[in-house]
C-alpha cells in the first residue's frame, strides 16, 4: 500500500470518517458523469470526438460540460479522500497519487468552463479560436495526469496493479489511436468512440481505486504484495497507520529479575 513513512496525521486522515466519505462520494459523482457522457454521445446526431459533445451550440453542450464539471468535482473529492496515498518507490513514487489526481481534476474543470467551438478544430489551425487551444491543452494535460496517477498505483500492491495494468494499456491504446485519427482527419466515427472508451476506462479505474482503498482500510487487509511472501518481515502497513498516533507513547519497561550474584548474597 502506501509508503511506510506516513506521518501520524496522514494515517489518522486516511482512516478517518471524512476521508472515507469522500472515497465513497467522489466515485459516485464520477460514475454519474460517465453516464451523462454516454447519454450525450448516444443523443448526439452524427460523429464527433468527446470534446465535440460540449462544443458551443450543440444540443449536448450543457449536459456534457456539466458532466465534465462533475468529473472534476468527483476526481477532486476522491483525491482528497486518498490524500497521502503513495508507493514511495521509483520516479512516480516521488509524489502522492492524490497530487496527480488534483492536477487532472483542475484541468478538467478548465475544460468544462472553456468548451471548444463547433467541430473542435485542431488548435492553432485556420479554423480554430483561442478557446479551442485552451480547451484542448487542458483536456490533454488532464488526461496525461490521470495516466500518471494510474502508473503510480502499479507499485502499491497486487490488487492495485490488477486494476492499473489493464486500465493504462486500454487508455494508451485507445487514446493514441483516436488521437492519430483525429490529427489525420479520417475515421472520425471510430476515433470518437475510441476516445470515449479511453475516457470510460480512466473514470472506472478512478472509482475502483477509491473503493478498493476504502475496502482495504475498512477491513485492515494487507495491500503490499511483499507482505504475502514467506520471507517478508514487514508489518501490515494498515495496522501501522492505525497505531501510528500511539507509537510514540513511552512504554513501561518491566523490572528485571535480580541477578544470580545478587541472590547468592542472601
Amino acid at each position: 500500500m502506501p509508503h511506510s513513512n506516513h506521518s501520524p496525521s496522514t494515517a489518522r486522515w486516511l482512516c478517518g470518517p471524512t476521508a472515507m466519505a469522500l472515497r465513497l462520494v467522489g466515485p459516485g459523482l464520477v460514475l454519474l458523469a460517465l453516464g451523462m457522457m454516454w447519454a450525450a454521445r448516444i443523443v448526439f446526431p452524427g460523429n464527433t470526438y468527446v470534446s465535440g459533445l460540449g462544443a458551443a451550440g450543440e444540443i449536448t453542450a450543457t449536459a456534457f460540460n456539466l458532466s465534465l464539471g462533475l468529473v472534476a468535482l468527483g476526481g477532486a473529492a476522491s483525491a482528497i479522500g486518498l490524500w497521502g496515498l503513495r508507493s514511495g518507490r521509483g520516479l512516480f513514487g516521488a509524489w502522492a497519487v492524490s497530487t496527480s489526481l488534483i492536477g487532472a481534476s483542475a484541468m478538467f474543470a478548465v475544460g468544462a468552463a472553456v468548451p471548444c467551438t463547433t467541430g473542435c478544430p485542431i488548435p492553432f489551425s485556420a479554423a480554430a479560436a483561442p478557446q479551442d487551444a485552451v480547451h484542448t491543452i487542458a483536456a490533454v494535460t488532464g488526461f496525461a495526469l490521470a495516466g500518471v496517477a494510474i502508473i503510480q498505483t502499479l507499485r502499491l500492491g497486487r490488487a492495485y496493479a490488477t486494476l492499473a495494468a489493464p486500465s493504462i494499456l486500454l487508455v494508451i491504446a485507445t487514446s493514441a489511436t483516436g488521437g492519430i485519427l483525429s490529427l489525420a482527419g479520417v475515421a472520425t466515427d471510430l476515433g470518437g468512440w475510441l476516445e470515449l472508451v479511453a475516457t470510460t476506462a480512466a473514470l472506472l479505474w478512478l472509482a475502483a481505486l477509491s473503493w478498493l482503498t476504502q475496502h482495504r482500510i475498512a477491513t485492515g487487509r494487507p495491500t503490499d504484495r511483499r507482505l504475502s511472501e514467506p520471507t517478508a518481515h514487514t508489518p501490515n502497513r494498515l495496522s501501522a497507520w492505525r497505531t501510528a498516533s500511539t507509537s510514540a507513547r513511552p512504554r513501561a519497561t518491566p523490572a528485571s529479575p535480580p541477578s544470580r550474584s545478587a541472590r547468592s548474597t542472601h
